[in-house]
């Protein structure tokens, strides 16, 4: 078996940038299978099956704390680079956020199931597709952000880079539209869904909207580091 913390290494020998698509990866991961958790949650799963989603979900967001922790130890502080090692180390803990909200959405589906009316169940639908559209917007700026620390600051590279930040704007603010129209969407159901699993729910939309919020928040960290060039 391959040691993730050895395989960091090696890549730190290569590049002192390479290891954040290690992360990335491992909260592209994390949120992945949350997707597949909320989705199993709003068709009806058993709770063993949302348990057992939790705690996959949990042992991925702890891998991707292992390789945070890791870029943290081993970033160079002293090395000469072309952007602050406060900046990427104030994206890494964003990013990181992002799987740490994904985990919470997890932990709010296994405290009770709820039979959702069908029209709340389309507005989670849509609003977890909107936070997965940020999310992979999101990455795709940090495999362009990568190329561009190892490689001189193109004008050309740097716009492509603001240009897909731009889009993660973009999908958070349709985020938060679907957002306030699911919350209202689930208080018009009170009646039928009680005091209770309107709590749950309304606690389970705002976890998935930070969860494009850190992705966004994250994005915003690569837009500062891409305008100091």
């Amino acid at each position: 078996m391959t040691d993730p913390l050895r395989s960091i290494m090696n890549l730190f020998a290569k590049s002192p940038f390479k290891p954040l698509t290690e992360h990335a990866v491992k909260v592209k991961v994390t949120v992945e299978k949350m997707d597949e958790a909320v989705k199993a949650y709003i068709e009806g799963a058993e709770p063993a099956k949302i348990k057992e989603y939790y705690l996959q979900i949990s042992q991925l967001e702890h891998d991707a704390d292992t390789v945070k922790d890791t870029i943290r130890m081993q970033l160079p502080s002293t090395l000469l680079m072309p952007v602050d090692r406060t900046d990427i180390l104030t994206f890494l803990k964003q990013e990181d956020d992002v799987a740490n909200s994904a985990e919470m959405v997890a932990e709010i589906l296994t405290i009770r199931p709820i039979r959702l009316p069908p029209l709340v169940k389309e507005q989670i639908v849509k609003l977890e597709a909107a936070v997965i559209a940020t999310v992979n917007e999101h990455l795709q700026a940090v495999d362009k952000i990568v190329d561009l620390l190892d490689s001189s600051f193109s004008s050309k590279r740097v716009r492509e880079v603001q240009e897909i930040i731009g889009k993660v704007d973009t999908r958070k603010h349709e985020v938060d539209i679907i957002r306030r129209k699911a919350m209202k969407t689930v208080y018009e159901h009170e009646a039928e869904l009680g005091a209770v699993n309107i709590m749950i729910l309304i606690e389970l939309i705002e976890e998935l909207s930070w969860v494009a919020g850190h992705a966004e928040n994250s994005s915003d960290r690569l837009r500062m580091i891409t305008a100091k060039r």
